[in-house]
């Protein structure tokens, strides 16, 4: 069954009595009316006289001279009738169909609002002549409105209503949440744990108080926001700056996570989610639940000359006062054949998502591959939650020996204060080929990414002030998220690769930030329904829990997240057979790989998972 959109049922109505009534206008002369010896009535050609000599006779006829503005007001009304109907037509297609034609379907119906309201001005325009008499802008005196006119002027503002109606659901992504972040501080998160002490936390529902309004598939598309690194990696110009662009990135994906206490709601078994962004950083992002025991999240990008492949599968364990999360499975990052090691723009070659196909081995030209670290959630038992990233993270290039080590300062509760101010969110790496060093960097993985050009340096201690602006991350408070200097030290030679930068906020929206989840306006966007794309019912945007959590509904969300928690076990319960995505298949070596089909958006054969009706 087809998901209706209500916003574009009420826009194509409004557009169809708008065309109908200027339909009626142009088809009867009763634009202006005269009642001086006898009824004349005229409309943009033709002209109407009843006399009262013959009150039952009416003759109508087209004048000798039509005065220009009117026959240019008719041509134009002509021709909105005709755009009037193609956006109709446009948005049932998009209603009904396969494709989304909405965006064309609003081009049409602006160019329609633009050539009627440019009639209904024109019109007037035409009384300055002397069968009629008047001036420009101005009625006769002894003539009055007509109902054809009167009805005219109705369906020009139909179409500007219908317009503006279209507006509110334009791709533009929205500043904030509905509703900010529910109080917290008379909730314990030990009550909720305390009975999973040493078990995997991924197998346990929480209440929906300590969820964010977010699935785990749009959690993991957040690591996405600085995707300009892999645009920019493909094109450098040595493998030693490629190294660095591709080391940011994964560095990037941290730096969101650092203010964020929330979890993400699971994602149901075949709950998909898609992204496809547009503008300097474009991507396509496809992401499946394709196992539920053990949760695995498998996810496909396809950018600018590349794609990017994972499976994911978190493991989250209590351990005293402590929450550990693993993620087991691997980052696969893809360079395609006909990209190249040259200054180049980004924006060329990028692979249109809608052409998408499996990758074969043979159009990849080089393959980096790394995991992402572990993760620490402390203060679990008392104090304010805070986490920290600890271990090393190993990219490597599958085709030669050439990797780039990081290496995360963990956090040491005996150290200096002094000590633990200048060491928290600090990294260290080098890039090899072998055991050889190429290349150094440094920095803060809540804030930049500095890479030492000179790599003799890196034996000396940074005395220098990071100069890199942006915002940094908060640290042990609620305070808001302003824009601070970053507290890295850095070498004579250090050059920035990349900070976290929120320029597109406001000083207002960063200082209440925290009442928002902490939520980048990445975040905020990941939520939005879109009608440039046609999602399967399996998309993320369509549960109700997160959309109830949106909005503030705390006891909705709870209640659907329930109900949603207890259809999934019913449904194991019933299945016969073993799950298969729809999107992945599993290869020889037990990862899901993208098949490519998703591009061919045929969706009427997908679980309608979030339904209540039996017939899902």
């Amino acid at each position: 069954m087809v998901t209706l959109d209500r916003l574009v049922l009420l826009s194509t109505a409004l557009f169809a009595t708008a065309a109908l009534l200027v339909l009626i206008s142009i088809s009867r002369p009763q634009w202006i009316l005269s009642v001086n010896k006898g009824e004349t009535s005229m409309g943009l050609i033709e002209m109407c006289i009843l006399s009262s000599l013959t009150a039952h006779e009416q003759k109508c006829f087209i004048p000798n001279k039509v005065r220009l503005v009117w026959i240019i007001a008719f041509g134009l009304s002509i021709v909105a009738i005709g755009l009037l109907i193609v956006t109709i037509i446009l948005f049932v297609i998009s209603q009904y169909g396969q494709t989304s034609t909405i965006v064309y379907g609003r081009l049409a119906g602006f160019i329609a609002m633009i050539f009627l309201c440019l009639s209904a001005v024109l019109f007037p325009m035409g009384f300055d002549s002397e069968i009629i008499g008047g001036s420009p802008f101005q009625l006769p005196t002894d003539y009055r409105i007509g109902s054809s006119y009167i009805a005219f002027i109705c369906g020009a503002w139909l179409t500007v209503i219908s317009i503006e109606e279209m507006t509110v659901n334009l791709e533009t992504t929205r500043r904030t949440l509905p509703a900010p972040m529910l109080d917290r501080s008379s909730y314990s998160i030990f009550s909720v744990i305390k009975q999973a002490i040493g078990k995997d936390l991924t197998r346990f529902s929480i209440p929906v108080i300590w969820n964010e309004p977010l699935s785990f598939l749009q959690r993991v598309a957040e690591c996405l926001e600085y995707s300009m690194l892999l645009d920019q990696a493909v094109v450098a110009d040595t493998i030693v700056e490629r190294f660095h662009l591709i080391t940011a990135f994964v560095i990037s994906t941290l730096s969101a996570h650092l203010e964020r206490m929330s979890k993400p709601f699971n994602p149901l078994l075949g709950e998909t989610y898609e992204l496809n962004m547009k503008g300097n950083a474009q991507f396509h992002y496809v992401a499946e639940q394709v196992c539920h025991h053990p949760p695995v999240t498998a996810v496909h990008v396809n950018g600018q000359n590349w794609t990017l492949s994972a499976n994911i599968e978190p493991k989250i364990k209590f351990h005293g006062t402590n929450v550990v999360a693993v993620s087991e499975g691997r980052w696969v990052f893809r360079i395609k054949k006909n990209s190249s090691l040259s200054r180049s723009s980004s924006q060329e070659s990028f692979q249109s998502c809608n052409d998408e196909e499996e990758q074969s081995d043979n159009e990849i030209k080089d393959e980096y591959t790394w995991k992402t670290p572990t993760v620490i959630v402390h203060n679990v038992l008392f104090g304010r939650l805070w986490c920290e990233f600890q271990g090393q993270v190993d990219i490597k290039h599958l085709q030669s020996k050439q990797r780039s080590l990081v290496t995360i300062k963990p956090h040491s509760w005996f150290a200096s204060q002094s000590t633990k101010t200048a060491e928290l969110f600090k990294y260290t790496g080098f890039i090899y080929d072998g055991k050889e060093k190429l290349g150094a960097y440094h920095g803060n993985y809540g804030h930049c990414y500095y890479a030492i050009d000179n790599i003799d340096e890196f034996q000396l201690k940074p005395s220098i002030s990071c100069s890199a602006n942006g915002h940094n991350c908060v640290h042990l408070n609620s305070t808001a998220l302003v824009s601070t200097p970053c507290d890295h030290l850095i070498l004579p030679s250090s050059r920035l690769i990349w900070n976290r930068s929120l320029s597109l906020m406001t000083d207002n929206e960063l200082v209440s930030m925290y009442q928002y989840y902490f939520f980048t306006p990445f975040a905020t966007s990941l939520n939005e329904q879109t009608d440039s794309l046609k999602l399967p019912p399996t998309d993320s945007r369509f549960r109700k829990d997160i959309y109830y959590l949106e909005k503030g509904d705390i006891d909705a969300a709870s209640q659907e997240k329930h109900r949603l928690e207890e259809q999934q076990r019913a449904d194991a319960k019933k299945s016969e057979r073993e799950f298969e995505p729809l999107w992945f298949k599993k290869d020889d070596n037990d990862e899901y790989i993208y098949t490519g089909k998703y591009e061919q958006r045929k969706f009427d054969h997908c679980p309608k998972l979030f339904s209540q009706s039996p017939d899902r």
